[in-house]
């Protein structure tokens, strides 16, 4: 990749480059301004695949005024606006651009490393979900998939406050296309992309909800996403680090399901199930409205205990005292206001009226619910007294075809995980670390199941059986101790 254009360099006659904002596999993006629009800010993205055969940048033009001409039609208020794609000669290069609107704002990324550990609460993440969803709902309408949803990619906007998605990777998609013309396109962050992406390379609505939902768990964890997934078990274990509301972490998981299938199809369809979570958010203190001054009115901060209060103090006559004073006790407010004693009277017949018809409900249903119980227990106590006398009869044949069975059956994936857990605990060994230590030397191993997820099927069988036995290895070394040929839970 050739260098980086110099700040202040003006191409096309038009945007002057700020800054380069970032770089990758597909090129750079800079901050410029638009000479021709009143020196607004602007984004350009410049494509530079790393192949710079006069044939693949032929090709890379013709895929990217394809796809750009699909992202231009794009109407939406929380995504950047492309603008145009233009070609320019620059020195002795020629140079291939797409303009979009600047984004004044905080990406989630940075404002999670800003809270330093301090997840997002329920309701930021809630109110998160219902402010993007509509958002994915539009692109996927239109026939497009981002593809590369994570943190750093949905920018909190300055000015309202609203999420807006940044950087689809279509473009990270044409790239690879160009560098890899025999293989899939594999577009989107580990740990965020999802296990379709990274091991088929197709990607389609339903992805996208997975990694917003990784998104959404690694903002309330604050933590790392692969620190929150187990890959010995395929599963997401983010409850360990943080309490939601079931009815929110019920939405999350299904988002986050291995299969495409078991999540829900549609954007819509998450918002229809979010609609009903209330998630009350924090207390904030709000600022009293200032009350105008005057030579009879005076503002002042009463302290009482640990709570601030602005407290307006008046000139009054003699009667406001009587009637202020009177407030401050419910007693006094009782006897000097006939509507509270109207209501009180209200409350307390309705307690008395509530309190007879309870005694009389339990009376009656709880005798009929007394008698169903002695009932179905004596059923229970027959069927119990006529069943066993029956099995016993037949245990000593089942027995040895039970003990056969057990014998012959193979370890399930879950409980091999389990089992080694148990082991590393045993051994004082952190299960995090080992499972990272059995991967490092099955990737040495096997280097080509680098960023491939074993499934449950038969077809990963062999690997599986190859990983736990690397796992077996290193738990029967760390069992020896800290001896010349064993290893000691600091080596993990």
């Amino acid at each position: 990749m050739h260098s980086p254009l110099p700040d202040g360099t003006v191409i096309q006659n038009r945007y002057r480059i700020e800054r380069v904002l970032g770089h990758g596999g597909f090129g750079r993006t800079y901050l410029a301004i638009d000479t021709n629009r009143f020196s607004e800010l602007c984004v350009l993205k410049e494509f530079a695949p790393q192949d710079q055969s006069a044939a693949n940048l032929r090709k890379a033009e013709d895929l990217f005024t394809r796809e750009a001409g699909v992202l231009y039609q794009l109407r939406h208020p929380q995504i950047p606006r492309f603008r145009e794609m233009f070609r320019v000669h620059y020195l002795d290069r020629e140079l291939l651009f797409l303009a979009q609107d600047y984004i004044e704002g905080t990406t989630y990324e940075a404002l999670m490393d800003a809270r330093q550990g301090q997840g997002f609460s329920e309701a930021e993440i809630l109110q998160l979900l219902h402010q993007i969803l509509p958002v994915l709902t539009y692109i996927h309408s239109a026939g497009i998939v981002h593809r590369d949803i994570a943190p750093d990619n949905i920018i909190l906007r300055s000015p309202d406050q609203k999420p807006v998605l940044i950087d689809f990777g279509v473009v990270k998609a044409l790239a690879n296309k160009l560098a890899q013309p025999t293989n899939h396109t594999l577009v989107g962050k580990p740990g965020y992309a999802s296990p379709e992406q990274l091991q088929a390379g197709t990607a389609n609505p339903s992805s996208d909800l997975y990694a917003l939902a990784v998104t959404c768990v690694v903002l309330l964890t604050g933590r790392d996403p692969k620190s929150l997934y187990d890959p010995v078990a395929l599963t997401w274990i983010w409850q360990r680090h943080v309490t939601v509301n079931p009815e929110l972490a019920f939405v999350l998981n299904r988002l986050l399901s291995y299969k495409p299938s078991d999540r829900y199809p549609s954007a819509d369809d998450v918002l229809a199930v979010l609609s009903p979570i209330q998630i009350q958010p924090a207390p904030v203190a709000q600022p009293m409205a200032s009350a105008p001054t005057s030579l009879t009115q005076q503002n002042t901060l009463a302290l009482v205990g640990r709570r601030r209060a602005t407290t307006v103090v008046k000139a009054r006559s003699s009667g406001q005292v009587a009637s202020r004073q009177a407030q401050r006790s419910p007693l006094n407010a009782i006897l000097y206001s006939p509507v509270w004693m109207v209501k009180g009277t209200a409350y307390l017949i309705g307690a008395i009226l509530k309190g007879v018809f309870g005694v009389v409900k339990f009376t009656v249903f709880g005798v009929f619910k007394l008698v169903y119980r002695l009932v179905i227990f004596g059923l229970v106590i027959g069927l119990v007294t006529w069943a066993v006398p029956q099995i016993l009869a037949l245990v000593p044949s089942i027995a040895p075809a039970l003990k056969l069975a057990q014998g012959s059956k193979p370890q399930s994936n879950q409980s091999q995980s389990t089992d080694l857990e148990t082991r590393c605990k045993e051994l004082g060994l952190d299960y995090a670390a080992f499972v990272r230590s059995v991967n490092d030397q099955f990737y040495i191993k096997y280097p080509n199941q680098k960023g491939k997820l074993l499934s449950s099927d038969d077809k990963d069988q062999a690997m599986r059986d190859e990983w736990n036995a690397i796992a077996d290895e290193l738990l029967k070394k760390s069992a020896k101790g800290s001896g010349s040929d064993g290893l000691s839970p600091r080596d993990l």
